[in-house]
Order: structure tokens, then sequence, then C-alpha cells
């Protein structure tokens, strides 16, 4: 069930940028709102939607005396004061964002609603413990990041908010030799014009030679990789798509382990953003052996977007 509270009054707009926010009472999610806030290009072709989402409330036994539409009601209540703050300060920089209360699963909910949009980005708060630390154990971001059809950004409390978000902005974008790395570099110059000017950083690590590697007979692939070739190559076909776009670039082929690396690599750069590709493999795959990508947007000082 669904409730719009406050939908906006501004006109339709052709093909509008659609910014869905999930939000809850939690410190994360305000700070996900401030980097929406902050956003300096053309707020005409970009519209806000604040999404909360309520979990279904418990069905009482016959003859308790509260019927399941109370209920519904009530948490609706609930979902329209934990999306209060987060409208405030949307409307204290001047923007009025539309307002959903939804009851459902968490995850499942917020996916539901952004497959709803065209040209849809996500933004979510993210703890320390695990993405959307309102919701438990971060469950729900470990299931929506990988799973979107959109473009979702995480942002920790405390990250460095862009000073000039659609003005200009600096993005590291890391690479691997996968399909999916090279898609998400594509889609992130089809969208660099709702960024501003845009200068990316292109980054891929290679793993150091090993003590077997290095004591065995060389093979090709082995050499290649010891060599750089392989990092050079990636970057190079990386490097085509920003080329083809006119977006600005350098490439860094690096030793050592994305997971931490990848953090620290911004950090040393002074990046306002972290782009990089999610391959969908669900939760449990990132429950059980970790994902550079979810890692990266624990470590992070600045917002990080996943992209497919």
């Amino acid at each position: 069930m669904t409730v719009s509270i406050l939908p906006p009054d501004s006109p339709s707009l052709m093909n509008p940028l659609n910014i869905l926010v999930a939000v809850d009472d939690t410190e994360a999610s305000l700070h996900a709102c401030r980097l929406v806030a902050a956003y300096g290009g053309d707020w005409s072709t970009v519209r806000v939607i604040l999404l909360n989402v309520q979990r279904p409330p418990l069905r009482l036994a016959p003859g308790s005396g509260v019927d399941h539409a109370t209920l519904e009601a009530a948490a609706h209540e609930l979902g329209g004061k934990a999306i209060e703050p987060a409208r405030a300060l949307l409307l204290a920089s001047g923007h009025n964002p539309e307002l959903l209360v939804h009851i459902g699963p968490p995850a499942d909910t917020i996916l539901d609603v952004a497959q709803r949009y065209e040209n849809c980005v996500l933004v979510m708060g993210s703890g320390r413990h695990g993405p959307l630390g309102g919701y438990a154990m971060g469950s729900v971001a470990l299931r929506v990041a990988p799973a979107a059809h959109c473009p979702v950004v995480l942002v920790r409390p405390g990250v460095q908010i862009p000073s000039a978000l659609g003005v200009t902005l600096r993005v590291v974008a890391p690479v691997d030799e996968s399909p999916a790395s090279l898609q998400a570099v594509q889609r992130l110059a089809e969208c660099s014009e709702r960024l501003g000017h845009v200068h990316v950083d292109l980054v891929h690590f290679r793993p150091g030679l090993t003590l077997a590697a290095a004591i065995l007979p060389p093979h090709d692939d082995v050499l290649q990789e010891w060599s750089g070739r392989q990092s050079d190559a990636v970057l190079g076909r990386a490097a085509e798509i920003l080329a083809a776009a006119g977006i600005s670039h350098q490439v860094h082929g690096l030793v050592g382990d994305p997971k931490p690396g990848i953090a620290q690599f911004a950090r040393r750069q002074k990046a306002d953003l972290i782009a990089m590709a999610t391959r969908g493999a669900g939760a449990m795959h990132h429950l059980l052996i970790g994902s550079a990508a979810l890692q990266t947007a624990q470590l992070s000082d600045v917002p990080v977007a996943f992209i497919r």
C-alpha cells in the first residue's frame, strides 16, 4: 500500500532526472538528503522523491479490538513523522520534494518503487555497521545495491558532500576486466551532463607478484599481469569511452588490494565521488565473501555510486 503525502506542485517535466531518496529517522538518511540538496545543476529538470518504508504491521488475533486498517494508518503516520526532517531539510534549500510512504518489506519495496521511475538515481544513507543503519544489519542495502536497475548512491554519515555537484565533479572510477566495469563507465559518461564539468580518474588494481609466481617458470598470463599489460588494456578501453564522450580523464595502474585501495586512492586524489560497477550477484554473495564495492562504501570519505 502506498500513500502520497505531498505531491510536487511543479509542472510535469520532460524526461526529468528522478532522484529517489530512501529515508528513515537516522543521521545517515539526513546526510543523504544533504547530498541531494547540494546539487547545483539545473533543478528544472530534476524531481526529488522521498520514500519511507514501514514494515507491515503484525496481524493481531481476532477479537483484539484493533483492526488491520487502523494498524496500517498508524504505520503511515509513523512514516510521515520519519520523513519530515528530510522534507524540512530540502524545503530549507528551496526544493519541494514528493513524499511517499509505503508499507512492505524494505528492500523489495525500495527496488519496486525505483523500478517504476525512468531515468532514476536511488540515494540511500549507510551506517558503519551496514548500509541503511535504520534497518537491521544493513540487509536492505546488501540486497538493494546489487539488484537495483538504476545507479545507487550510498552516503555514510560524515562523508564529504561535493561542494559543486552539478557544476564540477572529480570522480574515481575503478575498472577491471569485466564487461560490467566498462558498462559502468559508459553509463557514467551518459549521465555526465547532469554532473557538470566532470574529471574522471580511471584506476585499475592488479595483484602483486606472489612468491610462487616469482619462483616458478613464468607463464604468459602471469607475465602480462605482472608487467601491467592487462592493466593498460583495461584502462585503455575505459579511456576510449570517456574520450569519445569528451570527458576529461586520467588513467592509473596500481598494484594492491582494491578493497581498501579504492577508498585510499580517492582520498589521495581529493575525489568528490567514487563510481563503480556492481554485478548484481545478490545479498548472500556479498555477505559470504564481501564485495569491493560494498567495502569501498564503508571505507570511503565520499559518496559511492553503484552502477550496473
